[in-house]
C-alpha cells in the first residue's frame, strides 16, 4: 500500500479489518462478549464514516455513487459470516424494528435479523478494506466518495438500527450464563 494515502483512508481500512475480525471470530466467544464488542465499533465506524471528506468539499458534501469498492466478498461467505451471527445470538436474533418501511402503514409488527445486518456491515467494510488494500492513491478519494454513498443511502440506518438492537440484548437478555 501507498503510504501517502490519506490517513482517513487508512484508519478506516484498519478499523473495517477489527470489526471484520469480531464477525469472523464470533463462533469461538459468548454472545455476551460478541455484543460488548459490537457495540464498541459500530459507533466509531459510525462516526469514522460520517467524518469522511473523500474531495475535501467537507464531510456533509454530497458524493454520488463512484463504483470504485470492489466485490470481493462472496456470497458464501456472506452467508457463513450471517449463519455465524445467527449462531452466535440464537433466540436474540431477531428484534422489531419500528422503523422499517414496510412496518409503517402496517398493523403488523416487522421482525429483522440483527445476524443480517451486521453481516450486510461485515460484506461492505470487508470489500472497503481489501479495495483500499489494493488501491492507488489517485483511486482513494473514490473509494472513500462511494462509500460515503453508501452510509448516506443504507449502511447509516443500518449502523444504527444494529446498535439499537445489540444494546436492548446486551442490557437486557440474560447473557450471563453465555
Amino acid at each position: 500500500m501507498n503510504e501517502s494515502i490519506s490517513p482517513a483512508a487508512i484508519s478506516l481500512a484498519a478499523l473495517s479489518v477489527e470489526y471484520c475480525k469480531v464477525i469472523a471470530n464470533c463462533r469461538n466467544t459468548s454472545t455476551k462478549l460478541f455484543l460488548r464488542d459490537i457495540l464498541r465499533y459500530l459507533p466509531r465506524i459510525y462516526i469514522t464514516i460520517a467524518d469522511i471528506d473523500p474531495y475535501g468539499d467537507g464531510p456533509d458534501a454530497i458524493v454520488e455513487e463512484t463504483m470504485a469498492i470492489y466485490d470481493t466478498l462472496t456470497e458464501d461467505q456472506y452467508n457463513e459470516a450471517r449463519l455465524a451471527i445467527e449462531a452466535t445470538l440464537g433466540e436474540n436474533d431477531m428484534y422489531l424494528d419500528t422503523m422499517v418501511d414496510d412496518m409503517r402503514y402496517s398493523d403488523s409488527p416487522v421482525a429483522v435479523s440483527l445476524a443480517e445486518k451486521l453481516a450486510d456491515l461485515y460484506q461492505d467494510l470487508a470489500d472497503y478494506a481489501a479495495t483500499v488494500g489494493q488501491a492507488v492513491e489517485d483511486m482513494i478519494p473514490d473509494v472513500l466518495a462511494d462509500l460515503k454513498f453508501r452510509f448516506s443511502e443504507y449502511l447509516s440506518e443500518t449502523i444504527c438500527s444494529a446498535l439499537k438492537a445489540a444494546n436492548f440484548i446486551y442490557l437486557n437478555a440474560n447473557l450471563d450464563n453465555e
